[in-house]
């Protein structure tokens, strides 16, 4: 029976050894895996801080894109509020001129009245003079029939 107490001493012991072998190995892929997380790690923080630099610029750009775009803004609208102005001016002036051109057609129109008959005037002068010279014309042919010059 001693032989059985031997025995079991043994197969306890190769299972111990055989325990200690599996927890080595774990050990050691265990430590692989860690390095190879450390490296990827590592690798992923440099990839990290291009990235941040990158980030970083791009953000500088894009501050000073958009303090350009206000500057810019900022002229925009004092342009535009000088064309208002201007728009405003010649809507004023057209205003003015409408009232001067209605008040010089407000004047005309007395002042074609009188043209109008002066013309009219100037016409029955006109047709009294065509007569006269009509009549001086036929006074002188009847003359010139009765033998007269």
């Amino acid at each position: 029976m001693e032989w059985l107490l031997y025995a079991s001493a043994a197969v306890a012991a190769a299972a111990f050894l055989l325990l200690v072998v599996y927890i080595a190995r774990t050990l050691v892929v265990l430590q692989e895996t860690l390095r190879r997380l450390t490296a990827a790690v590592g690798h992923t923080e440099e990839q990290v801080q291009a990235v941040a630099r990158e980030v970083t610029e791009l953000l500088h750009t894009a501050n000073d894109i958009a303090g350009d775009v206000q500057k810019k803004v900022e002229k925009l609208n004092s342009a535009v509020e000088a064309i208002s102005e201007v728009g405003d001016a010649v809507r004023s002036f057209n205003r003015a001129l409408q009232q001067t051109v209605a008040a010089l057609s407000a004047r005309a129109g007395g002042g074609r009245k009188k043209w109008r008959k002066t013309l009219r005037w100037a016409n029955v002068l006109l047709d009294l003079r065509e007569k006269w010279r009509e009549r001086e014309r036929l006074r002188e042919q009847e003359g010139m029939q009765n033998g007269e010059k």
